[in-house]
């Protein structure tokens, strides 16, 4: 039973140490300045973070043939489909995402890459 009671009497002490130091490190050490006391640093001061960019949406509500006659009033001149000297490898089924132009108003606009497409009506650039 001496043995018992010895144990709990510690079990106790030790319980009531750890309080106090729980206290005293509450007090004393602030843990929040811990996780951010590098960010005080001068190699971090040159870091800034820029303002996020505005999103801005490019629908537009018209399409190629409203822009085709609104150059025919204006200019006087027609769009004309895209003259391929030959063959012409743009897929069929494409379109411009901006105005809907089909194919025929569509041109690769990098060459043997093949990969960017411009559209005549207008002037957008997109990849397939």
């Amino acid at each position: 039973m001496d043995i018992i009671m010895y144990l709990i009497q510690l079990v106790q002490q030790l319980y009531k140490q750890n309080c106090f130091l729980i206290q005293f490190i509450c007090k004393y050490i602030p843990i929040k300045q811990w996780a951010f006391d590098d960010s005080h640093s001068p190699k971090y001061q040159k870091f800034k973070i820029d303002n996020l960019p505005k999103v801005i949406s490019f629908k537009q509500e018209w399409n190629w043939t409203d822009l085709i006659s609104y150059y025919q009033k204006r200019y006087g001149k027609t769009i004309k489909p895209v003259f391929r000297h030959g063959e012409c490898n743009v897929p069929t089924d494409c379109t411009c995402p901006q105005c809907n132009a089909p194919y025929h108003y569509l041109m690769w606009n990098d060459g043997k890459k093949q990969s960017q497409l411009l559209c005549k009506v207008c002037h957008s650039l997109f990849s397939v």
